[in-house]
């Protein structure tokens, strides 16, 4: 199954464009900017450099004023085939650094002052404290590849937030061709580092599927007969309840974000997983052990079973689980 990104409209089918540049990108940003940041926003495509006390220097792709939280966003436009470490980071750090100077503050002020226009001018005193209230906005192609350990962005959105605000603004085109032309779409969502936190566990869990058979090769056929069982009672627990085939287990979810048990096929018995709420949890054999969470691994109980004579109250278990999954 393609994993290629596609928007179908009565129209016909859009897919997903590569930009050439940043330029491209940014073209876009400036273009889209009241969509992107919003209508109570004002976009600065100012090219100005600015300098830290120590003439650390250097050159935001843009800046925009919220003129209802009273903000000044520093916008760095960035692909994601390009070293954010060597890129973003530096830049980002040099913005902070700037911002940090009275002279540059005081320069950012009457450079935005000229350049409002009419219907939103505000005065100067407003503007240096609006100046002084800043965040920061990396937009950039792609949140990054979903196969790697840890995230770039991540990393870097989790260590700019300790400075102040920081907002990631994954924007992406779509088009029936390779060229942009008039008819094309654009997709962006904005992320806070908490909702980012929260998308990157689709990224990083973003496992290879394979198929039941070879996930059962080389199993014995009687273990091969509890496994098929067994998850299709558990499959029976809720019509939402999907089985999703991984390399190394079976995993049993709701939702790409909300699993609630796994099942690993050992060589002589089925190890199943549990995440559990304590509070609901009941178990008169005594068989389920307690387990403790790590960050790769959040389940709370583990039981092996390896006869179809243990179905039947391993399902139990399960349904346990489930019913914790879902009051959350």
């Amino acid at each position: 199954m393609s994993e290629k990104s596609v928007i179908v409209t009565r129209d016909g089918t859009y897919h997903l464009y590569k930009y050439k540049n940043e330029n491209e990108l940014e073209r876009m940003v400036v273009e889209h900017s009241c969509e992107i940041f919003g209508k109570d926003t004002v976009y600065f495509d100012l090219k100005r450099k600015i300098s830290s006390k120590s003439g650390f220097g250097t050159i935001p792709d843009g800046y925009v004023i919220d003129l209802v939280k009273n903000k000044l966003y520093l916008i760095e436009v960035e692909l994601i085939s390009h070293s954010l470490k060597k890129h973003v980071l530096p830049q980002i750090t040099n913005f902070i650094m700037a911002l940090d100077n009275e002279s540059t503050t005081e320069k950012l002020v009457g450079e935005f002052y000229d350049e409002l226009p009419g219907s939103n001018k505000i005065d100067k005193e407003r503007l240096k404290s609006i100046v002084k209230n800043w965040g920061i906005i990396i937009v950039i192609d792609e949140v990054g590849d979903p196969m790697k350990e840890t995230n770039p962005l991540l990393e870097i959105v989790n260590f700019l937030s300790k400075h102040g605000e920081v907002r990631a603004i994954p924007f992406q085109t779509y088009c029936k061709n390779s060229t942009v032309t008039d008819d094309h779409v654009h997709s962006f969502k904005s992320f806070t580092k908490e909702e980012l936190e929260q998308e990157a566990k689709k990224w990083t869990f973003k496992w290879e599927t394979v198929s039941v058979e070879k996930h059962l090769e080389n199993t014995s056929d009687n273990l091969k007969d509890v496994f098929l069982k067994l998850g299709e009672k558990i499959c029976c627990l809720a019509p939402e309840v999907k089985e999703v085939h991984r390399k190394k287990w079976t995993t049993y979810q709701i939702s790409a974000l909300k699993n609630f048990c796994t099942v690993k096929v050992t060589n002589d018995s089925l190890e199943i997983n549990l995440k559990m709420d304590e509070s609901i949890f009941s178990d008169e054999r005594g068989v389920a052990k307690s387990i403790k969470r790590t960050p790769a691994w959040t389940f709370d109980k583990v039981l092996n079973i390896g006869s179809k004579e243990d179905i039947d109250y391993a399902v139990t278990l399960v349904e346990q689980a489930y019913k914790s999954i879902i009051k959350k």
